[in-house]
């Protein structure tokens, strides 16, 4: 599904996979894999992707543009890159507006990527449980429940759960970008 939306806003868009590929760093090969659904993207893979379409992550993921203004628990829209231990959750009801709200959660000594990436958009999140160690361009933090940051728009950034609990945060991202 993700492979296929990726494809029709590619698409939508006047752009070949070549293109795609060239702009994004990712291998033709790489880009035909995914939007046949043979392989799932990384998380760095996906906010390449994404960041070159112009479009937030979720919007691989949503079927529509909601109407509602109400998000049920149940009815969250989730995903789990492959390369990552945690869930994200879309708590608005899609990335059509001016901000996106969205909860991570990280599993103990895992963190959400490999290596620091940025995205557009300034984002603040909130530690609503675990410990959280934070890496925002070249400043460490150490956060716990409780406790939130802010990071400005582009400033590369990776979160890790540094407690024994499940890390889970709170994010917001203005405009929609993650």
């Amino acid at each position: 599904m993700v492979g296929s939306k990726i494809r029709a806003l590619r698409e939508e868009l006047g752009m070949s996979s070549s293109q795609l590929a060239k702009e994004t760093g990712l291998s033709q090969s790489a880009i035909s894999q995914i939007e046949r659904g043979v392989v799932d993207p990384s998380l760095r893979s996906l906010r390449a992707i994404a960041e070159t379409l112009n479009t937030p992550i979720f919007t691989f993921f949503l079927d529509a543009p909601s109407k509602d203004i109400v998000v049920r628990k149940e009815r969250r829209r989730s995903f789990s890159p492959p390369d990552y231990s945690g869930r994200y959750e879309l708590l608005s009801p899609d990335s059509n507006g001016r901000l996106e709200m969205i909860s991570m959660s990280l599993e103990p000594g895992t963190a959400s990527s490999s290596d620091l990436l940025s995205h557009a958009g300034d984002e603040c999140m909130v530690v609503l449980q675990g410990d959280a160690e934070i890496f925002a361009g070249d400043e460490h933090f150490e956060l716990e429940a409780g406790d939130s940051i802010y990071l400005n728009e582009g400033i590369p950034h990776r979160v890790t759960s540094v407690g024994d609990e499940e890390l889970v945060c709170i994010v917001a991202i203005s405009p929609p970008s993650f």
